[in-house]
């Protein structure tokens, strides 16, 4: 029997287990990023075959896929998960009560900065065994935005998602400004864009 940070007695394995499985299923691209939490003795499932996850997936579709993730892992490992979904909003709101509070076994979150500011404040429990068995599947950008600042990884991102920059063509040909197609040409736009005030 092992006892997790957050109260959680589960045979020879810990909540990570969840991850492995769920890391598995990050290989056929579904799933939800999640970090594993750091609790007091209150938080998380009440028993070994229960794992709990703190979950803003509140809308349908998602909601749906997620739930057949849990449920293949159940399958794969006879534990059961047990979600507790808030909407997306209020538990971003309501993030640094929760984790400071009876967290979850494991919850949803977003990686880079913001898992890094949890991770940093204790309020997340480091994953590297997770990584050692799933890291070979992440390119190593993922990598590195699932590690917090003391290079532990925290993370397991399942999913991602394009940001777009957009931007008006006038006033790129008005300050005779050149589309960039690197990341050094971008960061050397967005100096030249802050120098005329834009």
């Amino acid at each position: 029997m092992h006892l997790t940070p957050s109260g959680l007695a589960v045979p020879g394995t810990s909540r990570r287990t969840l991850l492995r499985g769920i890391g598995g299923a990050a290989a056929l691209g579904a799933g939800v990023p999640l970090l594993s939490a750091c609790g007091g003795s209150g938080g998380g499932a009440t028993d070994s075959k229960t794992v709990s996850v703190g979950s803003n997936a509140s809308d349908a579709v998602p909601k749906k896929a997620f739930a057949e993730i849990y449920a293949a892992f159940k399958k794969q490992s006879g534990i059961a998960v047990d979600v507790n979904t808030k909407d997306h909003n209020t538990f971003q709101e309501q993030i640094n009560s929760y984790l400071q509070g009876t967290p979850d076994d494991v919850f949803h979150w977003f990686a880079g900065y913001r898992m890094q500011f949890f991770a940093a404040k204790g309020l997340a429990t480091s994953i590297d065994d997770v990584w050692d068995k799933i890291g070979g599947n992440f390119p190593e950008a993922m990598k590195k935005l699932s590690q917090g600042e003391d290079g532990k990884s925290y993370f397991v991102p399942l999913y991602t998602y394009p940001w777009a920059l957009f931007y008006r063509k006038s006033v790129f040909q008005e300050k005779g400004y050149e589309v960039p197609t690197t990341w050094d040409q971008l960061i050397a736009l967005c100096k030249q864009m802050q120098k005329d005030k834009l």
